[in-house]
């Protein structure tokens, strides 16, 4: 499929923001923190998620409304959908951690729910497509981070859980941790017992489960 480049002026966004003291989750390595963004460039399509800055012009973090939107967004946004049982390889979960975290102020991000992705002249695509389409969603997710100065991001929906929420989360590849969220309460480490049983429900949702 061919995927477009944004165009030199965006329309408007729209924008909307994500109240104060709002919970959101993630996972991420157990060797950052849950507030710790990741500064890597990503110019490389088959490398890293959706949104991340091509060129390190940004630092990037991806949080969920929820342990499933997570779960979604991060194991079960590539496995494909033409075989069953749908496997989650266990190497994914090695040494990574789901963690709740809360807003400590609102937070300002442009909606790509909805007609959000069709207002700016961009398409569902932006939001669904596979690894193949990466490169050009993060030059989109650059132009909307440029086209709208001081957002601290986008929402969106995870690829496969509509009934859900995600964000990606910006700031100055200098900034360790985004300011907008803190860490609460502990951590789960997925590759353990208390891992395994909250995997196992969240993955039947998507008729997945753990490889063997």
């Amino acid at each position: 499929m061919e995927y477009p480049d944004p165009p030199t002026h965006l329309p408007p966004a729209l924008l909307v923001d994500v109240p104060a003291e709002t919970s959101v989750w993630r996972i991420h390595s157990d060797t950052r923190g849950a507030a710790d963004l990741n500064p890597t460039p990503r110019p490389r399509a088959r490398l890293g998620g959706r949104f991340d800055s091509l060129d390190g012009s940004y630092s990037y973090l991806y949080a969920g409304d929820s342990p499933a939107a997570a779960v979604a967004e991060t194991l079960c946004r590539s496995l494909p959908i033409d075989q069953s049982p749908r496997l989650i390889p266990r190497v994914q979960i090695r040494g990574r951690v789901l963690s709740e975290l809360r807003t400590t102020r609102s937070v300002r991000v442009a909606d790509l729910t909805g007609t959000g992705a069709a207002r700016i002249n961009a398409g569902v695509w932006l939001t669904k497509c596979d690894p193949s389409g990466y490169l050009h969603a993060r030059r989109w997710a650059a132009a909307i981070l440029a086209a709208n100065p001081g957002i601290d991001g986008l929402q969106y929906r995870p690829r496969h859980d509509e009934n859900n929420l995600a964000w990606m989360l910006a700031d100055s590849p200098a900034t360790r941790a985004h300011p907008a969220v803190a860490a609460v309460g502990g951590v789960v480490p997925l590759d353990s017992a208390d891992g395994h049983y909250l995997l196992g429900a969240l993955l039947t949702a998507h008729n997945a489960a753990l490889a063997p």
